[in-house]
């Protein structure tokens, strides 16, 4: 008999949107299958929206509603909430504003039969807020794959999108909670599933990707320099208490008997020191000492070449960011397709 699947869907502001992504889980053609949908306190009219698209749910898809009543300011809480509420072992991640396929759970759970795998995430159909497609899709040119903690740290594996990720239950029960710090937690939590198991792309794209100005990120080509500077830069304090978990997950897989890989305690030491210097850079005003600053934690190895040039493009010349930025990306790709040429 096939085993129960949890799809966590969360919601905030979504009230144009959130009717089609319940729909969609109606949709699915898996079951069993549970349904937890979280509102954050959204000050529009998404919690209506979801009252009245569940008039007609399936019944054979039970449904449990968590109504926060204040705004989390962010996804850690909804995730703990809904994870505290989940019966699955399997639970799969869906964005209010998304869209998911008739055959993504059935397919995420065929890759969750190998009891090996504690993560999975899939290739996205990238749409707007009318539900048009504006790009190809994420993940092009890659195939079917296993997912590697090397990977992951050194950027190779394909980039993940955290509304097309499922992870297996101990994911978050082996853990401590999520701080309510952590913004990303498609970083957290992939690096936690790929220390109890192993992971797995699938290129099947299973998910419409929405993009609108309500996202957490707006299509960098929408915005000036100073904009994404000022984008990233919300995401300071998340580095920071990343680190701070990330060092007490390997003590506590580690602890537990299990191998973690050098590649990750390298990797903490360098996001580690890379967020030492962005949070004192924030408390700097005179951008010459910022320059200082950055030069000297360049010049004593305590950050590459690559994050000082970051740094000193965030706090010294904003306004250069979105050039040198798409210069990265241009000179990644040419690196990604020698590679695979």
């Amino acid at each position: 008999m096939p085993e129960l699947a949890t799809y966590a869907l969360f919601a905030y502001r979504h009230e144009a949107f959130v009717t089609e992504a319940i729909r969609a889980v109606a949709r699915q053609t898996y079951r069993p299958l549970e349904l937890i949908i979280t509102d954050d306190a959204s000050p529009d009219g998404t919690r209506q929206k979801i009252d009245e698209a569940l008039l007609d749910f399936p019944a054979d898809i039970p449904v449990i509603r968590i109504n926060h009543t204040q705004n989390h300011g962010g996804i850690p809480a909804v995730i703990n909430a809904a994870v505290r509420q989940a019966s699955g072992r399997v639970i799969i991640f869906g964005a209010g504003d998304d869209v998911s396929e008739p055959e993504r759970v059935a397919w995420t759970m065929q890759v969750f039969a190998d009891a090996r795998v504690a993560f999975a995430h899939t290739a996205v159909s990238v749409i707007d807020d009318v539900g048009k497609l504006v790009e190809g899709r994420q993940g092009q040119g890659h195939g079917d794959a296993a997912l590697s903690m090397l990977g992951m740290i050194l950027g190779t594996d394909v980039p993940i999108i955290g509304a097309s990720c499922a992870y297996r239950a101990d994911v978050f029960r082996a853990f401590a909670e999520l701080s309510p710090r952590i913004l990303r937690e498609d970083v957290i939590l992939p690096i936690r599933g790929l220390m109890l198991g192993e992971g797995r792309f699938l290129s099947s794209k299973l998910v419409r990707y929405r993009t609108h100005d309500g996202n957490l990120h707006s299509p960098a080509q929408a915005q000036t320099s100073a904009d994404m500077v000022q984008r990233n830069l919300k995401f300071a304090g998340d580095r920071a208490a990343s680190c701070v978990q990330l060092a007490a997950d390997i003590a506590n897989v580690r602890a537990k008997g299990r191998i973690v890989p050098r590649e990750m305690d390298d990797f903490l030491r360098r996001e580690t020191a890379y967020s030492m210097v962005e949070q004192r850079l924030l408390r700097t005003r005179s951008l010459l000492v910022r320059a200082g600053q950055v030069a000297l934690a360049w010049s004593s190895r305590r950050i590459g070449t690559a994050k000082a040039v970051k740094l000193f493009t965030f706090f010294v010349t904003p306004f250069l960011y979105k050039q040198v930025l798409t210069l990265r990306i241009w000179l990644s790709e040419r690196k990604r397709q020698m590679r695979h040429g």
